[in-house]
C-alpha cells in the first residue's frame, strides 16, 4: 500500500460518514491520528462533542484528568486553532482517553476508493497540541495500558 499522506501522525481528518466497526448509524465525524503502529494500523481518537464532564468543573483548553472518578480527557475550546493552517474545531470538542482505539488504515482506503465515504484532511495538529495531548493521553490510567506505553514512545 502506498503511503497516504493524509493519515501522518497529528492530522486531523473528517470523514463524511465514519462507518462504526460496531454496527453504530454511520454518520460524519473527525478522526485524529496519534500514532502509526505499523504501515496499517493506527492508534487514533473519534473526538466527541458530548460532555461527559461533571457539571461543577470550570473546563479549560488541555488536559483534563481526574484520577479519583478515572476521568482523563483533552478538551479542545471552540474557534481555539490548533492546527498549522488555522483550523479550529468550531464548537467544544472532547478527546477521552478510554476510547482510544486501533484502526486499519487500509479499511478506510478501500472504503474511499468503493465510494462509501470521503476522507478529508483538516490539518495537523500544532507541535504544541499534538505533544500536550499525547502527553495528557499516556499519563492517564483510563487510557488501555497498551496504548499508553505506544503513547509513551510516540512523544
Amino acid at each position: 500500500m502506498e503511503n497516504d499522506n493524509r493519515f501522518q501522525r497529528g492530522a486531523i481528518l473528517y470523514f463524511e460518514p465514519f462507518i462504526f466497526l460496531d454496527g453504530g448509524k454511520p454518520k460524519p465525524k473527525y478522526f485524529i491520528v496519534l500514532t502509526h503502529i505499523d504501515n496499517t494500523l493506527l492508534l487514533a481518537s473519534l473526538p466527541t462533542t458530548k460532555d461527559s464532564l461533571p457539571a461543577y468543573l470550570e473546563k479549560h483548553h488541555g488536559c483534563i484528568n481526574i484520577p479519583e472518578i478515572n476521568l482523563n480527557c483533552y478538551y479542545f475550546s471552540p474557534q481555539y486553532i490548533i492546527c498549522d493552517n488555522g483550523f479550529s474545531f468550531p464548537i467544544e470538542t472532547y478527546v477521552y482517553g478510554f476510547r482510544l482505539q486501533l484502526f486499519d488504515m487500509e479499511n478506510f482506503i478501500q472504503q474511499e476508493q468503493q465510494e462509501h465515504i470521503t476522507i478529508t484532511q483538516k490539518g495537523i495538529l500544532l507541535d504544541k497540541e499534538y505533544n500536550a495531548l499525547v502527553k495528557c493521553l499516556s499519563k492517564s490510567a483510563s487510557v488501555k495500558r497498551k496504548f499508553r506505553k505506544i503513547l509513551t514512545f510516540t512523544n
